[in-house]
């Protein structure tokens, strides 16, 4: 990578201030978080996440964590780059009449696409992974209007500044490596999500300058070095947020009776029969009057399904006006069981 790219920043420390992070060093951060947040998940996880690319998670964990460092790589663009100018002199390249007003994510956005299609990823995947990528500030650009950014050169520059992405695109495959292009056509829509989702929280995660420290441009020489580091800075910056490793509550199937004390109700019996059905991730529904139980029968299966399919949380939430509404009616609820791991095979 040329010296001049190293004085590309990504983040500063204000307008009355001289600190900055170089852009380099700041998506290494963000692809460090990733892979400490995806090694303190379950191998379901893992597997899922995997199955995003159609490959194994040792193959499938290099391209993953370059397309998470690829988030801020419309950062190497004119109109980014003059929102700080003070270091436009030191970078060198043209930013006469730049226009600041662009997001910086869809210009990562298409050149994360193209570099893709370059490697040998088909068109279609290659879109769409990266227009999971130009969603990480929670907009989704339309292909109408990405198409005339593209051509937009006062925002995204002339072919200098396209060189200069292909540049940091170059310093991160030689980091992460990956190998043999995905085979995979396209993405599903839960998986667009997936990916969309781990890109968001590592940005979050790496973006802390308390737990990430600016670098300095002579960090940027030895760049294997400086994603090791920031591995260990990402390890604490999970420990920091309680995002803790996922170990299941219950190592071995448990009756009923054994979790709770008691002899299950009807409903509740009928739960542990049905959980013997299933050998895949599942959405349970669960409707029945006030009394029978639903509480206990959902977290039980919580726990089970935890145990055998490696689901990493439970998510409650209670309609609370409408619990707390009384009338000669009989209060019918519905408790619904789910899972980050969910598969599209469904049962009620």
């Amino acid at each position: 990578m040329q010296e001049s790219l190293k004085y590309l920043w990504a983040k500063t420390g204000g307008d009355a201030s001289d600190r900055w992070h170089p852009l380099i060093l700041h998506v290494l951060d963000v692809a460090a978080s990733a892979d400490a947040l995806m090694n303190r998940e379950p191998e379901s996880t893992r597997v899922r996440m995997a199955s995003v690319l159609g490959m194994k998670w040792e193959q499938a964990r290099p391209w993953i964590l370059l397309i998470v460092a690829c988030h801020d790589l419309g950062k190497a663009s004119p109109g980014f780059q003059c929102k700080w100018p003070a270091l436009v002199d030191r970078v060198g390249l043209d930013v006469r009449s730049a226009d600041t007003h662009i997001n910086h994510a869809f210009v990562s956005q298409f050149t994360l696409g193209n570099f893709l299609i370059q490697l040998g990823w088909s068109v279609d995947l290659a879109e769409q992974v990266s227009d999971a990528t130009g969603c990480h500030h929670g907009e989704r650009i339309s292909p109408l209007k990405l198409e005339q950014l593209e051509t937009n050169r006062r925002a995204v520059g002339r072919d200098e500044w396209a060189r200069a992405r292909r540049s940091l695109f170059d310093a991160l495959l030689d980091v992460l490596r990956p190998g043999a292009a995905p085979i995979k056509p396209s993405l599903s829509g839960p998986d667009f999500i997936l990916l969309a989702g781990l890109i968001s929280f590592s940005d979050w995660v790496g973006s802390n300058e308390i737990l990430f420290p600016f670098g300095t441009p002579q960090d940027c020489d030895d760049l294997d070095s400086w994603f090791r580091k920031r591995r260990v800075n990402a390890e604490r910056a999970l420990d920091s947020i309680g995002w803790s490793h996922r170990e299941p509550l219950a190592t071995h199937s448990r009756s009923f009776d054994a979790v709770f004390g008691f002899e299950p109700r009807p409903l509740q019996s009928a739960m542990q029969s049905a959980l013997d059905e299933l050998d895949l991730p599942s959405l349970i529904l669960i409707e029945a009057p006030m009394g029978e139980g639903k509480t206990e029968a959902a977290l039980f299966a919580h726990l089970e399904l935890q145990r055998r399919f490696g689901h990493r949380g439970l998510y409650m939430a209670l309609p609370t006006k409408a619990t707390g509404t009384r009338g000669d009616e009989p209060n019918m609820w519905t408790v619904a069981i789910g899972a980050t791991t969910c598969s599209p095979r469904t049962r009620g």
